[in-house]
Order: structure tokens, then C-alpha cells, then sequence
């Protein structure tokens, strides 16, 4: 009998190692998902500096002809960022994703999310600068660059997605050896367990 279990033995530590990345994947969806927060937590108090830094210009030189819009045609630099279809003075938003609550987390939803609202701010950033420096007003500035952090982001996620796919290799090439194991182990049984039978009789 202990010819059997200790071969079963081996197989469940076998497991166990292959099982073991696992619990090292979390602890990197754990920082990603930290890091990504922090990012966009830092991109929201830059772009409410922004919209506070657009606020003041308007107040100072609202009043000065620029041309904007499809057209091209003067207005004031409060009329062009009033007609502004995604309205500059006001808070920008991510859109919103729907999440299944049954599906596995992704540290790519996480880099998607963060990416996006980069995005999103980095353009905020590129018209507000455009718009000032046609009318002559100084132009917003910030001694942060979230660009570093952003690659960091990139960079974990990548990282993750290596380790994910060595882990799935790994526990593919476990689950199809014990498979082997048990087969080979059930054959062996069965030809002990005959041939006793057959010097018992």
C-alpha cells in the first residue's frame, strides 16, 4: 500500500508548487491596483489645478479675441471655452465601466482605466494651453511630471502579465503530469492487484 500513497504524496507537493505562484500574482494585482489609484488620484488634483489655473486667466483676459471653433471666426476667450463641447472649466470624468461581479480581476482594466484618464487629462491640458496662448494669458505649468508614474504603472503590469503566463505554462505542465501519474498509477494497481489474484489461485 505505501508504494501507492507515497507517489500520491509526491503528487499533492507536486500541486502545492505549482499552486504556489498564485498567491504571488495577488500580491502584484494588489500593488497594481494601489498604484493605478494613486496615479489617477494625482491626475484629479492636477486637473482641478488646471480648471482653477483656466478659471483665473478667464477673469483676467476673457475679454481677448482669439479664433476658435470649426470655424475659425473671433470670439472672446470666455465665448470659446463656453462653446466648448467638453466645457474645460468643468470636472472631467472617466467613463464609467460596468463590472462583472463574477468576473476575475484584471490588472489590464486597472492600466486601461489609468491610461484613459491620462489621456483625457493630457488633452484637457493641450486645448486649455492652446486657448490661453492664443489670447496671451500665461500658460498652465506644473512641476509634476505623472508621466514617470505612469511608466511604473506600465511596467507592473507587464511584468504581471509575464509571470501570469509562465504560471498558467507551469500549472498546464503540473495538472498534465499528474494526469500521467494517476493513469500510470491505476495501470499498475490493476496489474498488481491481477497478479495476486492470479498466485492466490
Amino acid at each position: 500500500m505505501l508504494r501507492f500513497v507515497v507517489p500520491l504524496f509526491l503528487i499533492l507537493i507536486a500541486s502545492m508548487f505549482a499552486v504556489w505562484p498564485s498567491f504571488a500574482l495577488e500580491g502584484d494585482i494588489g500593488k497594481i491596483e494601489s498604484s493605478s489609484k494613486n496615479v489617477r488620484i494625482r491626475i484629479a488634483e492636477l486637473d482641478q489645478q488646471l480648471r482653477t489655473h483656466l478659471q483665473e486667466a478667464v477673469e483676467k483676459f476673457g475679454d481677448r479675441q482669439i479664433e476658435c471653433g470649426a470655424s475659425g471666426e473671433k470670439k472672446s476667450l470666455s465665448d470659446c471655452i463656453a462653446e466648448d463641447n467638453d466645457n474645460l472649466t468643468q470636472a472631467k470624468l472617466s467613463i464609467a465601466r460596468a463590472k462583472d461581479r463574477d468576473a476575475e480581476e484584471s490588472p489590464l482594466d486597472e492600466l486601461a482605466a489609468t491610461e484613459e484618464r491620462f489621456a483625457m487629462f493630457i488633452e484637457r491640458l493641450n486645448k486649455t494651453n492652446d486657448l490661453l496662448s492664443r489670447a496671451g494669458a500665461t500658460m498652465y505649468r506644473t512641476s509634476f511630471d505623472i508621466t514617470p508614474e505612469m511608466d511604473q504603472l506600465r511596467r507592473q503590469v507587464i511584468v504581471y502579465v509575464e509571470r501570469k503566463q509562465e504560471y498558467d505554462l507551469r500549472l498546464n505542465q503540473a495538472m498534465l503530469i499528474a494526469g500521467v501519474t494517476l493513469v500510470l498509477i491505476a495501470i499498475f494497481a490493476m496489474i498488481f492487484f491481477a497478479t495476486r489474484r492470479i498466485r492466490g489461485n
